[in-house]
């Protein structure tokens, strides 16, 4: 059995260092002393330090500045460092009185390799070399950290959290946007055209109100729209921005799925067409229906008013459905053969739709269903020339078609 053999220095450094702990352990020495000689003591990047250590003036911790910093101490968090920009933000808040209290962590890097951060009990301080040193804190902070912090496309915060000009929410404006809160609606990110359009008409103060949602995307396509107290504002790149005052809920029963188009793009179409009368989209519910009788259901002549025992048959599947919402029941061809028919029977409001129908159709039958009629025009949305052949989409509605579908009564004010 080969012989352990210990090198002579180095069991000398350890017993000198087990000598020192015990050494410590006598002394008492401070946990602000123990970080300073961890970050190097006076030949750290501290420096000397230029106080003894102080009670703070809560006369709960303890803390000493030195030269380019000072360190913090807390009974139940311990001792962390704080220095520079963030430092000098901290102090002017009021230091450990201030609504963050002490620090939680030392300055460290942030994810994104930048910026640096020091985290407090009541919040933290972010900074990078192109917005300086601002505070967050509250659901705010809680929203920037369930975005992804300075990675998010927020970045990072070009404020401290502020009261709002009503006086009512809370606000941090950040590099790529801002965070609004109030107590009825929680914190929420607005940002890009639709902040910069909110903007415009007056903030939280405008007849919009507070956000009520984050920026979605509408339908899984390219516009975006964020929901405010009493509105929406709709972005495309076709349509632009939007404000949105009322809405349509829709609910989408399925016998065939759609075979042309998806769902959510005839949902998204509709949407795109619908932003320009300021009315909002929204589907309320999907279900699937096992009604293989009507997969290829009579809809007679397709006029309103008159509907065949197989529509009143197909429109009495209103599950889950409100008295003012529309149902677009998706069947594989109707009897005879339309894209669609918004021919429903009294008190029922919907639409069938085929599988195969076109982008546009969805839109087009609810655009019955509200009170517009056919034109002879490939370049509207109400065309009666067939929606495979607009020319011009997103099609157009013109103001006598919008003031009849805003005034429905199944179109309700946001």
């Amino acid at each position: 059995m080969a012989k352990l053999t210990i090198d002579p220095k180095v069991a000398l450094k350890q017993e000198l260092n087990v000598e020192l702990l015990k050494q410590l352990q006598v002394l008492q020495v401070h946990p602000i002393t123990q970080k300073y000689w961890a970050l190097g003591g006076a030949s750290g990047w501290l420096g000397t330090n230029t106080t003894t250590i102080l009670t703070c003036p809560d006369e709960v911790g303890k803390y000493q500045h030195y030269v380019n910093g000072s360190i913090y101490y807390h009974p139940s968090i311990g001792a962390h460092e704080v220095h520079g920009l963030i430092r000098a933000r901290w102090s002017s808040m009021g230091w450990e009185r201030s609504l963050l209290g002490y620090p939680l962590t030392d300055e460290s890097a942030c994810p994104d390799g930048i910026g640096r951060y020091n985290h407090f009990q009541g919040g933290s301080i972010y900074w990078s070399p192109s917005s300086g040193a601002w505070e967050v804190h509250g659901a705010i902070r809680g929203k920037y950290s369930s975005l992804g912090w300075e990675r998010s496309f927020l970045r990072y915060p070009l404020t401290n959290e502020n009261t709002c000009p009503d006086g009512v929410g809370r606000y941090n404006h950040f590099q790529g946007g801002s965070i609004y809160w109030s107590p009825s609606t929680g914190a929420h990110e607005v940002h890009g055209a639709i902040r910069s359009h909110w903007a415009s008409l007056g903030w939280e103060r405008s007849n919009l109100g507070y956000p009520t949602s984050d920026e979605l995307v509408v339908f899984g396509g390219a516009a975006r729209i964020s929901h405010f107290q009493h509105g929406s504002i709709y972005w495309s790149p076709t349509a632009g921005v939007r404000v949105l005052k009322e809405r349509v809920r829709v609910h989408v029963k399925i016998l065939e799925t759609p075979t042309s188009f998806t769902i959510n793009e005839q949902l998204a179409a509709m949407q795109e067409v619908y932003a320009v009368a300021g009315v909002r989209v929204d589907c309320a519910s999907t279900e699937n229906l096992n009604l293989p009788a009507l997969k290829d259901v009579d809809v007679g002549g397709c006029i309103m008013g008159s509907v065949t025992s197989e529509q009143v048959s197909l429109f009495s599947n209103r599950n889950f459905v409100g008295t003012n919402d529309i149902v677009v029941y998706y069947v594989r061809s109707t009897v005879p053969g339309y894209n669609g028919c918004a021919a429903h029977p009294s008190g029922r409001p919907g639409c069938v739709v085929v599988r195969s129908a076109s982008r546009w159709t969805l839109g087009h039958e609810f655009g019955h269903v509200l009170g517009i009629h056919h034109v002879s025009d490939n370049n509207r949305l109400m065309t009666g020339l067939g929606t495979f052949n607009i020319t011009n989409p997103p099609p157009d509605l013109i103001s006598s078609e919008i003031t009849k579908m805003r005034n429905s009564s199944l179109t309700t004010p946001l």
